[in-house]
């Protein structure tokens, strides 16, 4: 029998990679599968470790081992379902009307206007890594992708460099700055206070954002990638996008607005906490009531779907469709 847990990990890791890149099944079974062999191979005797690890007394520890295998992967994906179900389903929310209200570009035109074409590349760094503090990695990689082939064919170069660009962006603030599920759950996993998480993963993705500009220089030079046409984006489609005017776009603070309410209402209350503010003062009742990370990100994709019906103003359909998809 199995024991060591780095094997069951990696046994179950197998599982949900090969089910998903060898056997096309949607993320969600293979990873059922993978928590099912995990739970079949792990031994009685490192869950009531577990469970007492938690808090748990002896017998409830012991119970909890003894569940039925059905019931312990339910009340584990229920409970991690508590923890992040709601800060997911509204960062998508968000990333969704970003996309359909033009803002995330406008986010994008207004870095570019600061760094200036040549350093494009640094700017979609920067926006990706921002964009994707609330947002699904997917999301911003795909919604960026466009802005990516519009501004290669302005430069005619650096396609290759300005995709890495965002990929690494993104990519380093889903694995390390909250509120994105990953981070998230390492919070509640582990404990650590969401403040600290943010201010400790922002520091840590400044300097891991710079390593992946180093390799995208390295890479851009070494395997050049040309614009090519696509389905999906075809080049003219891309020369409009690249001619719209700002004013079909919403404005700078509007855009900005569902990503930086949440996170400053989030920091906001850890900072608070952190400085031992007085708990009967009204800025520290403001900030613990509407910092609540579920509130906060509810509150941003509200202001979210308020812009996305600003940009389109009798057209209902496109906001139902938006929320639809999200979820």
């Amino acid at each position: 029998m199995i024991t060591d847990p780095l094997i069951i990990l990696l046994l179950g890791i197998l599982v949900v990679v090969g089910g998903i890149i060898g056997l096309r099944l949607h993320a969600f079974l293979a990873l059922l599968l993978g928590a099912f062999l995990v739970a079949l191979l792990t031994p009685e005797m490192a869950i009531e470790a577990y469970g007492l690890s938690k808090g748990m007394t002896d017998e409830a520890a012991a119970k909890m081992a003894q569940s039925a295998l059905g019931a312990r992967i339910a009340t584990a994906f229920g409970s991690t379902c508590g923890k992040i179900g709601i800060l997911i389903a509204m960062a998508a929310i968000i990333g969704k009307c970003l996309l359909e209200s033009g803002a995330a570009e406008k986010i994008v035109r207004s870095t570019l206007s600061v760094t200036g074409e040549e350093r494009a590349p640094i700017s979609f760094l920067g926006s990706s890594f921002f964009l994707a503090i609330p947002v699904f990695f997917d999301t911003v990689f795909y919604l960026m992708i466009p802005l990516a082939k519009a501004m290669a064919m302005r430069l005619k170069k650096n396609y290759l460099m300005l995709v890495l660009m965002i990929a690494a962006g993104a990519a380093m603030a889903n694995s390390l700055v909250p509120p994105t599920p990953g981070p998230l759950f390492l919070i509640g996993e582990m404990d650590i206070p969401i403040g600290m998480m943010m201010a400790g993963g922002f520091i840590v993705g400044l300097f891991t954002i710079v390593v992946g500009y180093i390799f995208a220089a390295w890479a851009n030079k070494k395997w050049p990638v040309p614009l090519r046409d696509s389905l999906d984006a075809p080049l003219e489609e891309i020369r409009k996008l690249s001619q719209r005017s700002d004013a079909e776009l919403p404005g700078l603070l509007w855009s900005m607005l569902p990503i930086v309410l949440p996170v400053l209402l989030i920091t906001g209350r850890a900072a608070l906490d952190t400085m031992g503010a007085s708990q009967t003062s009204m800025l520290y009742g403001f900030f613990d009531f509407f910092g609540e990370k579920n509130l906060a990100l509810i509150i941003g994709a509200l202001v979210a779907l308020i812009l996305l019906v600003r940009q389109k103003v009798g057209d209902s359909k496109t906001l139902t469709k938006s929320v639809q998809d999200a979820l």
